[in-house]
């Protein structure tokens, strides 16, 4: 019997070794949320471990009173530990604990040390009948105040658990897997330190026999897997949920049966929500909402635009209905709801100008545009000598100009307004057939082609306008009308195709070029047209890039597009 004790004295101290190491550990990182209480755990633990050791050891080392006073100091650590770990780690940030909370929690505690450092003179800790040198805590005969101590102490590592249990029905990932090994960890360990208690009451099991250090072990492996494996202390769940607390989008998540388990302050907000609304159902909370239970109704959405009326003016939001899952099993649904009120009101403003541009604007100016074109050749032909045709030929070209400048931005709206996927498109038949048209109306333009037949491109549908507008602008941009030499090569490499077109012109305006790559028109940058900007914007909807630059072989400009290679 004797070797046996000894034996399990031993396991008991071995067992108490690793739960020093993670204590130590959880002291270095001290600073961090929830190190505080996970360090009190810890060395609650070692303490407890060690006092159950030397009590169980055959041979009495000190009065069982003492051993018990220590044990208690011990196990006071773990019984504000956790609850420290638990509301730091839920809260993200240190716990500071008013005096007076502070002075009600350590009535108990205070009083149970000092009961039980005076037991000799009053049995309320232990009573007389517990053997002066027990085989084990199995064989006290607990006083009053002993159960106060225990229901002190089951009460203060009960309530915690529940925080944990409510934060896992709403996380997700390495967060849940943080909640989860922290509630095993807890049920195994705290729980379990009672084992003796029920012994006592199983004739087959020797007194001695304790196995809270072997279940304190099980914790601290169980904690150390979300700490070491899984950041227990990290940054990355504290974010999520400093994120979801501080976004301006209202977020509300609810079980698979509708019922509310989590809503941020945004959605208090904008429903009018009030404190105690998790566990009432969507519908009892949203009702006046019928458009929100409608589309959670409907399952699983992105971007849905709805319309609420709040604080007596209407509000649009883009509403997104999310599964959430844990691996093949969907636990909830998230509803998260955008404020895009501005935006929509920026598109009304928009489209009401594109519409004054496009209908009345645009379609005017080309009408007298035409009209004063057919005047100037009146002019032209009734004028005698030719004494006008240079000033004639002058307007005629300015409102060719900008007709032509009205015909891109004509196409340019179409491009934005397209709702269109991007499709296969060959290149060399597309050059081909400009480089013969171009030849045809302008025989001093020259258009060498070095494109393969195989080269096939995922563009936009609109990118033979665009290649139709360089070639144009290298045409347009020649001095009068003297000749002009335009290149136009195609290479594949590696899953993009790089179409260059080069010129020997003049070049473009370094302000053209400033202009497109600033992405705006200004005061200080305009371009003088819309060509490039067409062009940008297909190759942008293409998933491509757009780069001008001089060309340094023929001397003028060089623009150069890569696109997505088409399987």
């Amino acid at each position: 019997m004797t070797s046996a004790e000894q034996s399990l004295t031993f396991f008991m101290l071995i067992c108490a070794v690793p739960i020093a190491g993670m204590a130590a550990y959880a002291f270095r990182k001290r600073d961090e949320p929830g190190a505080r209480g996970f360090f009190l755990c810890e060395l609650g633990m070692v303490g407890w471990s060690v006092q159950l050791a030397l009590i169980t050891w055959p041979v009495q080392i000190m009065p069982v009173f003492v051993n018990t006073t220590i044990r208690h100091v011990f196990q006071i650590l773990v019984i504000f530990g956790w609850p420290l770990l638990v509301f730091e780690y839920t809260r993200r940030g240190r716990i500071t604990v008013t005096r007076p909370w502070l002075v009600a929690l350590s009535v108990i505690p205070v009083v149970t040390v000092v009961l039980t450092a005076t037991n000799p003179w009053h049995h309320l800790v232990l009573a007389p009948e517990t053997p002066t040198n027990p085989s084990g805590i199995a064989e006290f005969v607990l006083g009053p105040w002993y159960i106060v101590h225990i229901g002190f102490a089951v009460a203060m590592v009960m309530l915690p658990a529940g925080l944990l249990a409510q934060d896992l029905r709403s996380a997700v990932g390495d967060h849940r897997r943080q909640l989860l090994l922290l509630i095993a960890g807890w049920a195994i360990g705290f729980p379990g330190a009672l084992n003796t208690y029920v012994f006592r009451n199983v004739d087959a099991v020797p007194p001695y026999v304790d196995l809270t250090p072997l279940l304190f072990l099980v914790t601290t492996v169980l904690w150390g897997i979300a700490l070491f494996r899984y950041q227990l202390f990290a940054l990355a769940p504290v974010s999520r949920r400093k994120a979801v607390e501080t976004m301006s989008d209202a977020l509300i998540s609810v079980d698979t049966e509708g019922i509310i388990v989590d809503v941020n302050p945004a959605a208090r907000a904008l429903f009018d929500i009030e404190e105690n609304c998790i566990g009432r159902s969507l519908e009892s909370v949203c009702g006046h909402y019928p458009a929100i239970v409608e589309q959670y109704e409907r399952g699983e959405t992105t971007g849905t635009e709805v319309s609420l009326e709040s604080e007596g003016e209407r509000r649009h939001f883009s509403m997104d209905v999310r599964p959430i899952e844990q691996g093949a099993t969907a636990t909830g649904t998230l509803l998260l709801l955008r404020d895009i009120t501005e935006l929509k009101e920026r598109e009304q403003e928009l489209d009401l100008l594109k519409q004054v541009l496009s209908r009345v604007f645009r379609h005017n100016i080309r009408n007298e545009l035409t009209i004063l074109r057919g005047h100037a050749e009146i002019i032209q032909e009734q004028a005698d000598n030719g004494r006008f045709d240079d000033h004639v030929a002058e307007i005629v070209a300015n409102t060719d100009r900008i007709l032509s400048h009205s015909e891109n931005a004509k196409d340019l709206e179409t491009i934005i307004d397209a709702e269109t996927a991007d499709e296969p498109i060959r290149i060399e038949p597309v050059v081909r057939r400009y480089a013969r048209i171009y030849a045809d109306v302008h025989p001093s333009v020259e258009i060498d082609t070095d494109v393969p037949a195989e080269v096939v491109v995922s563009a936009h549908p609109s990118l033979e306008r665009a290649l139709k507008e360089l070639v144009q602008n290298a045409i347009a941009h020649r001095d009068g009308s003297s000749p002009v030499r335009i290149v136009v090569r195609a290479r594949p490499a590696n899953g993009v195709v790089r179409l260059v077109v080069s010129d020997d012109g003049p070049g473009i305006d370094p302000h053209e070029i400033e202009t497109l790559q600033a992405g705006e028109e200004t005061d200080l940058h305009h371009g003088s047209g819309i060509g490039l900007w067409m062009v940008d914007l297909v190759v942008r909807k293409s998933g491509g890039s757009l780069r001008i630059d001089d060309d340094s072989e023929l001397g003028g400009t060089r623009v150069c597009i890569e696109l997505p290679k088409a399987d």
